[in-house]
């Protein structure tokens, strides 16, 4: 029969490995301050920690880009050719201030001839009314005359002064479309909303804000007013304070995936931080008091209704269970209202060694050497290793 040999060095540097992983696996939870190992037994060893003290929240994650509070778009109300160009991209502008101008020849000319009209207008009105017996409807004319040239002169003067185009917000320019020479048909005033056809577009940057979509499915938990943490990709280390200001009423769907469009606004703006940028929101949803007491949800078992601690006496080691009565479910941490005092030692968990035997599905281990475990299996290891068991909820 054929026996393949595998080297001893192999041997030992695949146990050292398996050694190795449970090692850190079981230090991982050890160090998951302020929770320590203590009542080592044949049984296992109970995993404990202390009730904590201090706020405890619960947040709902999304992303999304920086953008401006709002932006406007200035565009020549009046047709003409670009005379010059006063901004460019990049440009911070004060309400007022002028963008460009338009080459006036023709526009002051067409007012310099309804200047013109206009005072005839009044002459023939003074002429007729003083004629001797002149009739009403002659008069009536005249003054028809008159109100007509005047219509057209200060349509002629709102156009000249048209040809110079002022920004309708204060902010930063963040497009130019249109240089010295280029004709312009007068699209329309100044907007509030941005256009890649517009001359000039405007971003409000006096604050920056966050538009996310959030699943329908949290939603119902998110108002305006929430509070909220940013951070930024881009700029490590870097955290914004903000507040949610606006959610859509209508959803949007894609892919099957409903979300409705949620702006978080930035309290400050951070220095570096640039518009388009990726930022990352945590809103919080819910939130205890400062003085609030804690533990792991790993601590907590709920079964019929009831949830309890497992409580540990300093002195004799004797473990009680405790009803308790739970509030905030935070990211971090379960808020206890009621059962638990600060500082307690609880139970959040054991570590029960293995047989080492089993197989993939079980979780115990292939052979005396031990094995990783399979979805929801214990996990065998080298001589038997740890299996970390919890609270549970139901």
């Amino acid at each position: 029969m054929w026996i393949m040999k595998i080297p001893r060095r192999v041997l030992l540097n695949g146990g050292l490995a398996v050694v190795i992983v449970a090692a850190l696996v079981v230090a991982g939870i050890l160090l998951f301050k302020p929770f320590s190992a203590a009542n080592a037994s044949a049984t296992g060893t109970q995993l404990t920690g202390t009730v904590q003290q201090g706020a405890v929240s619960s947040t709902i994650s999304a992303s999304g880009a920086v953008a401006e509070v709002r932006d406007a778009s200035a565009n020549f109300a009046v047709s003409g050719t670009i005379a010059t160009v006063d901004v460019a991209v990049g440009s911070t502008v004060t309400a007022g201030q002028t963008l460009g101008t338009l080459d006036t020849s023709e526009l002051s000319a067409t007012a310099s001839t309804d200047y013109t009209a206009l005072v005839y207008a009044n002459q023939d009105l003074a002429a007729a009314q003083a004629q001797p017996g002149a009739q009403v409807s002659q008069i009536n004319q005249a003054k028809q005359q008159v109100a007509q040239a005047r219509a057209a002169y200060n349509e002629a003067k709102a156009n000249l002064a048209k040809a110079t185009l002022t920004a309708p917000i204060a902010g930063l320019v963040t497009a130019v479309n249109g240089e010295v020479g280029d004709a312009t048909g007068g699209s329309g005033a100044n907007s509030s909303s941005s256009s890649s056809t517009a001359f000039v577009t405007i971003a409000d940057v006096s604050s920056y804000v966050v538009t996310t979509n959030i699943a329908e499915a949290d939603i119902a938990k998110v108002t305006v007013g929430q509070a909220a943490t940013i951070t930024f990709p881009a700029l490590p280390g870097t955290t914004a304070t903000a507040k949610v200001t606006s959610i859509s009423p209508t959803a949007t769907s894609s892919n099957s995936v409903v979300t409705y469009a949620t702006t978080i606004t930035l309290d400050k703006i951070p220095d570096g931080l640039r518009l388009g940028q990726t930022a990352q929101v945590a809103i919080t949803i819910a939130t205890s008091s400062a003085d609030a007491l804690y533990v792991p949800a790993a601590a907590i078992t709920t079964a019929n209704g009831t949830s309890t601690v497992k409580v540990v006496d300093p002195k004799t080691k004797k473990v009680t269970v405790t009803e308790v009565t739970l509030g905030v479910v935070g990211d971090g941490g379960t808020e206890i209202k009621t059962g638990l005092k600060a500082g307690e030692t609880i139970v959040i968990g054991t570590v029960v060694p293995t047989s080492g035997t089993g197989n993939n599905n079980s979780g115990t281990g292939s052979s005396n050497r031990g094995g990783f475990g399979g979805p929801g299996g214990n996990g065998g290891f080298v001589n038997g290793g740890p299996v970390i068991k919890g609270g549970t909820n139901g």
